[in-house]
């Protein structure tokens, strides 16, 4: 099993974050095979890993290519996962009435809203703000910028956030959460 198939089972919210930082890998190292062989060989533990995960790239090399997104953009399948975690998080709110859900969202929201500001706006939901400011922090952590304590502690209402839903999405996925109203 890859990597990225491992994080789509365990946490929804990790992959899609998995997903964007391999496709910012990909057009970093220019799509280059040779290039790419050796990142996989710096974390594939054997052959057979190692096959798994350069048929996974290969993959997503031809859906960035079939959906336009060499130079910027994300493939179709992160789009219609986080419109898939944006309905089951309206769900959870709206419907189910969530209480442990509801209230790390009404910790975070403050945050959505001072991120979309900062941002004009460019994200289209409040999941999307919140993976969007995670992968932004992810990239700053690797250029070793320093980040103030404000932004942690926005971050980790981010992450509380995302970490309930990642565990709905991945319960509901396994057949087992429940939208019963009763």
């Amino acid at each position: 099993m890859s990597l990225a198939a491992k994080k789509l089972r365990e946490n929804i919210s990790e992959y899609i974050i998995f997903l964007w930082q391999m496709e910012d890998l990909l057009r970093a190292v220019q799509f280059d095979a040779a290039a790419l062989d050796e990142f996989i060989h710096s974390y594939a533990p054997d052959q057979k890993a190692f096959e798994s995960e350069k048929k996974w790239f290969a993959a997503l090399v031809g859906s960035m290519r079939n959906d336009g997104v060499e130079q910027r953009g994300h493939v179709s399948e992160i789009h219609e996962l986080i419109f898939e975690l944006n309905y089951l998080h309206n769900t959870l709110l709206n419907i189910v009435r969530d209480k442990s859900y509801s209230d790390a969202y009404l910790q975070a929201q403050p945050n959505i809203k001072d991120y979309l500001m900062r941002t004009d706006g460019k994200s289209t939901n409040d999941v999307e703000v919140c993976l969007t400011a995670l992968y932004g922090l992810m990239v700053l952590r690797l250029r070793k910028e320093p980040i103030s304590s404000e932004t942690e502690a926005a971050m980790r209402t981010f992450s509380n956030l995302l970490a309930k839903l990642s565990h709905h999405y991945r319960l509901m996925k396994q057949g087992e959460f429940n939208f019963s109203l009763n």
